[in-house]
Parts: C-alpha cells; sequence; structure tokens
C-alpha cells in the first residue's frame, strides 16, 4: 500500500492494514501477529483511502489493548493551553513563540502544571483513549486526548501574523488530514494557494507522514527509519526552507533534512 509508512519502509503487505484484516478474517489474534500490530504509526493514511470505511486505526489499538491486557484507564485535566511533552521536553524553545501567537489573538496561554496527557499510552495500548476539553491543543498527537482547536489550524486562519514568503516546503500534520479531511483541508489548502508552498499533501486531500509523531518515532526497537522517510518526501523538493506545525516533524526535519527548519509560530511578523 503506496503511502503506508510500514510499507513504504519494508514493501511487506502483512504489516499494512490490509494484511491484518486478512489476519483477523482468518481468525488471528493480536498475539498471532505482534509484528504488524506494532509497526503501525497510526498516521490514518488507510483509513482515508478506505473505500469500505473500515477504522483501522482503531483496529490497531484494539488488537494493542489486547495485547497490554484490561486497558487502563487515562484522565487529563481540561487546560487552556496543551503544550504536550514533546515541546516541553524536547523542543521548549518554541514555547515563548507560541505564546506570543496566542496573545496576538487574545487566547489564554497558561503553561504552567501541565502533565502527560496520556496520548502515548492511548498509543502503545495501555490506556483507554478520552476526549477531554481543552482551549489550544499545540500538538497534534495530544488531540487523541484532548477535544479543541489545533494551534496549526489557529494559525492558518490567521496568515496574515507570519512571515511566509515563498519557496518554502510546509509540513501538515497527517494524523489530523486523514482522520477529519472536512475539518483540516481546506484551511492547509488554502495556504497553498495564498503561497504557492510545497506541502505534503496529495491531490486526493491525503498527507503523507514522516513517521516520527507516534511510538515508533521515538527510539528503539522498533523505530521507524524517520532519516529515510524525510528523504522520501522531500526528493523532489528544492525549497531550502521547511515551516511545521507539528513538534515531533519539526526535530525529524531539524535533524535529518539538512534545511532551515521553523516551527511556525517563529515565523511571527
Amino acid at each position: 500500500m503506496i503511502g503506508c509508512p510500514a510499507y513504504e519502509e519494508t514493501s511487506f503487505e502483512p504489516l499494512t492494514a490490509k494484511g491484518r484484516n486478512k489476519a483477523l478474517q482468518a481468525g488471528l489474534g493480536a498475539r498471532d501477529m505482534e509484528e504488524s500490530v506494532w509497526a503501525c504509526t497510526l498516521c490514518g493514511y488507510c483509513d482515508a483511502i478506505c473505500p469500505k470505511h473500515v477504522r483501522n486505526v482503531e483496529i490497531v489499538l484494539k488488537l494493542r489493548r489486547d495485547l497490554h491486557g484490561a486497558a487502563l484507564p487515562s484522565a487529563p485535566v481540561s487546560r487552556p493551553l496543551v503544550l504536550g511533552c514533546t515541546i516541553r521536553e524536547r523542543a521548549p524553545e518554541l514555547i515563548p513563540s507560541i505564546v506570543a501567537f496566542l496573545e496576538k489573538l487574545g487566547r489564554p496561554a497558561e503553561t504552567a502544571g501541565e502533565t502527560c496527557c496520556g496520548s502515548l499510552d492511548a498509543e502503545a495500548g495501555r490506556a483507554t483513549r478520552t476526549r477531554v476539553p481543552a482551549g489550544v491543543v499545540a500538538d497534534p498527537v495530544c488531540m487523541e486526548q484532548f477535544e479543541g482547536e489545533f494551534l496549526g489550524e489557529l494559525a492558518m486562519k490567521s496568515l496574515g501574523l507570519f512571515n511566509l514568503k515563498p519557496p518554502f516546503y510546509y509540513f501538515v500534520p497527517h494524523r489530523l488530514i486523514n482522520r477529519d479531511p472536512g475539518r483540516y483541508y481546506a484551511p492547509y489548502h488554502a495556504l497553498r494557494l495564498a503561497t504557492g508552498c510545497e506541502t505534503n499533501l496529495d491531490l486526493n486531500r491525503l498527507a503523507r507522514s514522516t513517521s516520527m509523531g507516534s511510538l515508533q518515532g521515538l527510539g528503539g526497537r522498533d523505530a521507524r527509519d524517520v532519516r529515510e522517510a524525510v528523504g522520501r518526501l522531500l526528493r523532489h523538493s528544492k525549497a531550502e526552507r521547511i515551516i511545521t506545525c507539528s513538534p515531533a516533524d519539526y526535530l525529524a526535519f531539524k535533524q535529518h533534512s539538512g534545511r532551515e527548519t521553523r516551527f511556525v509560530t517563529e515565523c511571527l511578523k
């Protein structure tokens, strides 16, 4: 399945949604296909292209919970601003520009006292997904646990506040586009029309993944080859500047692209 990060890395169909679903139809369970269950990066590409509207990401999460036994509840606390662990722990230099952007919009920008929302536990099958109200959520991974306005979407609705002169490559958060194209495609497509920038959006409204915004992108035995994925995305791009609103992908491009990489709020005028 071209577009699936696991398939593009391995060319092995059993690691794709099609392969897992065939295995389930044959009567196999989570223990029988652990490699496939953990190969999924939850990017949602398969959900977006499935003609039968199968919820493949939900199937993977259920299989991961089966591997761990009883799922533990996860209950994050509602907040006006959810930064997420990636920003707080690995990219704290982004916080001042995020706060400055929200202040320009007159939005609350409290950052003190935030704890992990449990999204990575939910991805790993150790916790159930929740839907807690929030104001602004800065990391698309945290949208697995919080219902709120995504920072990148707010930025796309406020393009006049940013210095976004082409040429540049804008990496759109694949998890959100593929899960809810009706909501998230339009503002990013408007950016493309307004600036002529390059993006990871395909013509059919899908967003290609670096695999970085996932458990597999964090390293360890099952880590994806993020450098190679970044190379695939940029193979035909001549843009020397990369902009994104996805914190994990910001770090991936900064480390592996060899090009100037900026978080969107760093481009405030």
